[in-house]
């Protein structure tokens, strides 16, 4: 009766320990490194309950757009314009003695135009992707030719726009003449047709921002240098709603396994001293996956020790952004009305107090 129960005892021992060591969900959807991967209490792998993209959540941006989840790239934003809209039209370029840096004349430039990428969607037209990057003087690819010059917005995935003297139907360059390129709202100076016939290639093609002796040469007048100065942010709460983690494993997930079923004792130390300590299953530098994760997305790092930056309008460039930004208010932006739902549940919580 005893040998029964001592082959029963370790019989259940051996099963359990080879339903722990059993591999878990491994998520095998694609990832932009804008995606998080959550665990079952919806925590980020650094315990960090704050989604990727409400780092970005700041008052200019949740005033004039919303969040949408979009395909592969995770959460994104959609600013509230008028049709036709598209990034790095409503601004200027400005020299800061190394690098053409775009002045916007729209309240929510200092971010978008410096931080992450754009793609233009068929459901929503062009959305804003937070990403990973440090401040830059502008987030666009660049291209000079002959004596044009062009830019468009960086696109997600390292993924290059058609040449700007190709048809398409999208159109993301802005091409002007590059005697006008320092022009103050500079989209009034973009050529909307392009000499060329189809695919014929210009005699010389420079794909770097414009160099600053070359500009000056075609310009009339001189180009004066700004300093760029920059303000750390700080992050606002989440006014929008977010939607909350998508389960990882909804079908067939196991429940939890009972590590210690009733009525069965632990294995007894049989080597107290000298005991080894358990072996790392995944040490540093093992490239073995792990369960839960996505091999192939990049870990996504907690932005909350990374700044964000605002970049401050130099005096000499302020006068021009206050003389164009009051009619891209009216004309292209949508200013969304504030969220008093917080204050509307203060207010009813006052009243019911004062009721009792």
């Amino acid at each position: 009766m005893k040998t029964k129960a001592v082959l029963f005892f370790f019989s259940a021992l051996i099963f359990i320990t080879l339903q722990g060591c059993g591999t878990g969900y491994v998520n095998n959807s694609g990832s932009t490194g804008n995606d998080i991967q959550y665990d079952q209490n919806n925590q980020t792998p650094d315990n960090q309950s704050v989604a990727f993209d409400q780092q970005y959540n700041v008052d200019d941006l949740n005033q004039y757009g919303d969040w949408e989840n979009y395909d592969s790239y995770g959460r994104v934003w959609r600013p509230s314009v008028a049709p036709g809209w598209q990034p790095f039209t409503n601004g200027h370029w400005a020299y800061d003695g190394y690098d053409w840096v775009w002045v916007s004349y729209e309240p929510f430039g200092w971010m978008v135009y410096h931080y992450g990428s754009w793609e233009n969607t068929p459901e929503y037209g062009w959305v804003w992707i937070p990403e990973q990057d440090a401040w830059s003087p502008a987030t666009v690819d660049w291209i000079y030719y002959d004596d044009q010059v062009a830019w468009a917005p960086r696109r997600a995935h390292n993924r290059l726009w058609s040449e700007p003297w190709q048809q398409d139907n999208v159109h993301p360059w802005v091409v002007v003449p590059m005697k006008d390129f320092n022009r103050e709202n500079v989209i009034s100076y973009r050529m909307n047709n392009d000499t060329r016939n189809g695919f014929e290639q210009p005699k010389t093609i420079e794909r770097r921002q414009p160099d600053f002796k070359v500009v000056q040469s075609r310009v009339s007048e001189p180009i004066q240098t700004v300093k760029i100065e920059r303000e750390p942010v700080q992050r606002n709460n989440v006014s929008n709603v977010v939607t909350p983690p998508v389960d990882r494993n909804p079908v067939d997930q196991r429940p939890p396994i009972d590590r210690n079923p009733q009525g069965v004792k632990p294995p007894e130390n049989r080597n107290p001293v000298d005991q080894k300590p358990p072996v790392e299953r995944n040490p540093v530098g093992n490239n073995q996956q792990q369960p839960g994760r996505n091999q192939n997305a990049p870990r996504v790092q907690p932005q909350n020790d990374k700044p964000i930056y605002h970049m401050q309008i130099p005096p000499q460039e302020r006068q021009k952004v206050d003389k164009y930004r009051p009619a891209v208010e009216k004309n292209v932006l949508i200013k969304k009305a504030p969220d008093n739902r917080q204050n509307n549940n203060d207010n009813r919580q006052k009243n019911n107090q004062g009721k009792k």
